[in-house]
């Protein structure tokens, strides 16, 4: 009874936030924060993570022994949270990198060398 609870409720928490981060929707602040593709990183992650959440009561309810399936179980939950922890840590360093690069560029270039449309020769063109 315990297995069917945890899988409906697992299931009913975590596969709506992780569609929705598929989706690319998200909250005004955190899509301020992030990049559209991190949070499709992330909704994956999710996934993972979700997957994970199942493996344990999916192998109770297998035929293995207790040992052998409690050995598996371990294993595999260590991994998939390690694969999800891996995403979510590469997704936002992936942020912080675009950042700092997007940041030194606009550091480097003085603001009087572009015009209002970002043509650095001017909106007559190259001066000759």
């Amino acid at each position: 009874m315990f297995l069917w609870f945890w899988l409906i409720g697992w299931s009913a928490f975590t596969l709506p936030l992780a569609i929705s981060s598929l989706r690319g929707s998200a909250s005004k602040r955190v899509r301020r924060r992030t990049s559209p593709w991190g949070i499709r990183v992330r909704g994956v992650a999710l996934l993972v993570i979700w997957f994970g959440g199942l493996v344990v009561p999916l192998l109770r309810a297998s035929d293995l022994d207790a040992e052998e399936a409690g050995f598996l179980a371990s294993l595999m939950q260590m991994g998939f949270l390690m694969f999800a922890s891996g995403l979510m840590a590469g997704s936002q360093l992936g942020e912080w990198f675009y950042r700092r690069v997007m940041r030194d560029q606009a550091v480097d270039q003085p603001p009087a060398a572009v015009d209002g449309r970002g043509d650095p020769e001017g909106p007559g063109g190259p001066t000759l």
